[in-house]
């Protein structure tokens, strides 16, 4: 896997729009998703790149790629067009690639990603740095740069929905505006702790403990709720949790102090999906936190 996201890593350097959300579902196999093309240039266009196009990667090893692998792959790949880029050695010749109804499919061999990856190095897309400066280049970017709204990736958690019986099918995606806040600050139980939290301002105060952010936003209706312009995060910050005080774990409060509060907030837009329950009432299902709004 790691080979996988180091070619993630050059394909992005050398300019090409790659986006690794929402792989396809595939049975695993010699084979891995790397992402999707998108905004594909002129330049790569020439290569075969299509927009669209899934990516994958056979990975590096000793045991070569052979046809076996290529039809397993093929028997769970989705419609459309694909390119393998195959970093190991290959028992057949591409014109020998098995092909399925809807499934256009390319091969990049070793010479040709060498070839690649070789005319970058050489027109200078491409910069070869010694071993102590690629951690550094490599580096992810901070999570929001920019000027937003950004868009937060959805968990796709649907069990509030089982729950009410209300039926998912019949929703329509939208986008909320809201604000996300990185709150910092001091909560008091047994003893003092400074503390650190992600609290989603969408419809009151939730607190998200890890999240992503999607690459592009969706075009999607706006479906505007609540959103606190003075949130008092005392509340949800306070929590009653376990502290060892030498006679056991116990249970303690610790309540979080409003005034040491340090706060960094980012206008968001969150995936939610809208309907309509059997008594004509409408209620939306937040993508991140999975809790279902019904008074708006």
């Amino acid at each position: 896997m790691a080979m996988g996201l180091d070619l993630v890593a050059v394909l992005k350097r050398l300019g090409v729009n790659i986006d690794t959300h929402s792989p396809p579902i595939i049975a695993p196999s010699v084979i891995t998703w790397l992402g999707r093309l998108f905004d594909v240039s002129p330049e790569h266009s020439k290569l075969g790149m299509i927009e669209g196009m899934e990516v994958w990667n056979s990975g590096e090893g000793f045991a070569p790629l052979d046809l076996v692998g290529i039809e397993t792959w093929l028997f769970d790949a989705p419609r459309g067009d694909h390119l393998i880029i195959a970093e190991r050695n290959m028992t057949f010749d591409v014109d020998e690639t098995p092909v399925r109804d809807g499934r256009r499919v390319a091969i990049w061999t070793q010479s040709q990603l060498a070839e690649f990856i070789g005319h970058a190095v050489l027109d200078g897309s491409l910069v070869i740095v010694e071993a102590e400066e690629v951690e550094s280049l490599d580096s992810e970017p901070e999570l929001f740069s920019g000027s937003g709204p950004f868009t937060l990736k959805p968990k796709n958690d649907f069990s509030e929905l089982e729950i009410k019986g209300y039926d998912i099918s019949m929703a329509k995606p939208v986008l909320i505006p809201a604000k996300i806040h990185l709150v910092t600050g001091i909560v008091k139980g047994p003893v003092e702790e400074e503390v650190s939290r992600w609290i989603l301002n969408c419809d009151g105060l939730h607190i998200v403990d890890e999240f992503d952010l999607l690459e592009r936003s969706p075009i999607l209706k706006h479906e505007f709720l609540n959103v606190e312009e003075e949130p008092n995060f005392s509340d949800v910050m306070t929590e009653r949790r376990t502290h060892s005080d030498g006679m056991g774990d116990l249970l303690h409060w610790w309540v979080f102090d409003d005034g040491s509060a340090k706060t960094v907030e980012y206008p968001v837009l969150v995936p939610a999906h809208k309907g309509i329950d059997a008594f004509g009432k409408n209620w939306i299902l937040n993508g991140v936190t999975g809790k279902i709004h019904t008074n708006f």
